[in-house]
C-alpha cells in the first residue's frame, strides 16, 4: 500500500513538475516574439584596398544591426533615445553572429550576416534607460481612406493615400494592410456624415472585409491643412488619433509622400503602444491543478482545486 501511494504522489509531482515547467516556457515565448532579437539580412560593402579589415566590416552589420532591432522594438518618439549608444555596448548584447554570405569581388567586399541578441540583456539595457519595450505579433488590418478636398470628397481611385498606401514601405512594418474595394453606398454614406465623423460606426465599412482590424482615416483638405481623424481597432484596442499636416498644395505629390509615410509610421505606432511591456513589473500568473482529494490521505488540506502563485519569471 505504502509503495502504491509514493508512486501515485510521484505521479502527482511530476504533473506538477511538467505544468511548472510548460508554463515557464509559455510566459519566456509571451515576453519574446519569434525572431524578433534575430536580425536577418544585415547586408555591408565596401572597398578592398590596403587598409581592408573584415572586423571592420563586421562592426558596421552590428551598427546597422542594432538600428534594425530598435525600429522593431522601439516606438517612433523613443528612436533618439538609442541613437548614441556606442559599438561597446551594443557588442555586450549579442550572443552571436553568423556569415551567411561572403564574396571578394573586384576589389570589392559584400557581405550578409545574422545578428543574435540576447533578449534578456536588451530589455534590461531599456530598462535602465526608462525606454518603452514593445513587441507586437504581425497583424492584417483594413485601411479605409477617406479624403475631402475643400469639401468635395474623392472617389478611391483618385485619392492619393488609397492608390500608393501600399507602394511606400517604412523599416519593419508590423501590419499587412488590405485595401478596400469601391463602393458607391461607401462614399455616399460618408459624405452625409461628414459633420459628425467622431461619432461614425466605422463597422459598417469594414464588417464586409472579415477582417476584424482596421485603421480608418478621415482627411479634410482646407485652408492649405491637411487635418486627419484616425480610428483604429487593432485585436480589440481601439484607439482615436488626430493629426494635421501644412500642406500649401495638394497636388505635390513629394509632400504627400512624407505625409503618408509619417501617419503610416504613426498608425503602427498605435499598435506598438497597445503593446508596451513594463520591463520593471514582475508577473504573476496563477496556475490551478485539479485533483482527487489525493493529499487527504497524507493528511493535506483537501480540497477540489488548488491554487498556486509562481511570480518573478520575468
Amino acid at each position: 500500500m505504502q509503495k502504491y501511494l509514493i508512486k501515485k504522489l510521484q505521479k502527482k509531482v511530476s504533473i506538477i513538475l511538467i505544468s511548472i515547467i510548460i508554463l515557464i516556457t509559455f510566459i519566456e515565448r509571451s515576453f519574446s516574439e519569434d525572431n524578433v532579437f534575430i536580425i536577418d539580412e544585415i547586408k555591408v560593402e565596401g572597398s578592398i584596398d590596403l587598409k581592408f579589415s573584415r572586423d571592420k566590416f563586421i562592426d558596421k552589420a552590428f551598427l546597422d544591426s542594432f538600428k534594425v532591432l530598435m525600429s522593431k522594438v522601439l516606438l517612433t518618439r523613443d528612436f533618439d533615445k538609442s541613437k548614441d549608444i556606442d559599438l561597446k555596448k551594443i557588442k555586450s548584447l549579442i550572443k552571436s553572429f553568423q556569415i551567411i554570405e561572403e564574396t571578394y569581388r573586384n576589389n570589392e567586399y559584400m557581405g550578409i550576416y545574422k545578428i543574435f541578441y540576447d533578449d534578456k540583456l536588451v530589455k534590461k539595457f531599456l530598462a535602465e534607460k526608462n525606454i518603452s519595450f514593445s513587441q507586437p505579433k504581425k497583424i492584417t488590418s483594413i485601411f479605409f481612406p477617406i479624403l475631402f478636398i475643400n469639401d468635395e470628397i474623392k472617389n478611391l481611385s483618385e485619392n492619393f493615400f488609397y492608390v500608393n498606401w501600399n507602394k511606400i514601405e517604412i523599416k519593419n512594418e508590423l501590419i499587412n494592410f488590405v485595401l478596400p474595394l469601391e463602393e458607391l453606398d461607401d462614399i455616399s454614406k460618408m459624405e452625409s456624415m461628414k459633420s459628425s465623423i467622431e461619432d461614425i460606426d466605422v463597422n459598417f465599412f469594414t464588417n464586409k472585409y472579415n477582417v476584424k482590424n482596421y485603421a480608418f482615416v478621415f482627411m479634410d483638405y482646407n485652408s492649405k491643412k491637411l487635418n486627419i481623424h484616425v480610428k483604429t481597432n487593432f485585436d480589440n484596442n481601439k484607439m482615436t488619433k488626430n493629426v494635421t499636416y501644412i500642406l500649401d498644395d495638394i497636388n505635390n505629390e513629394s509632400k504627400l509622400n512624407e505625409i503618408l509615410k509619417d501617419l503610416k509610421t504613426q498608425i503602427t505606432d498605435i499598435w506598438k503602444e497597445a503593446n508596451v511591456v513594463n520591463l520593471l513589473m514582475p508577473l504573476s500568473i496563477k496556475v490551478k491543478f485539479k485533483h482527487e482529494n489525493f493529499g487527504c490521505r497524507f493528511g493535506w488540506k483537501c480540497g477540489n482545486q488548488i491554487v498556486k502563485n509562481l511570480a518573478n519569471f520575468v
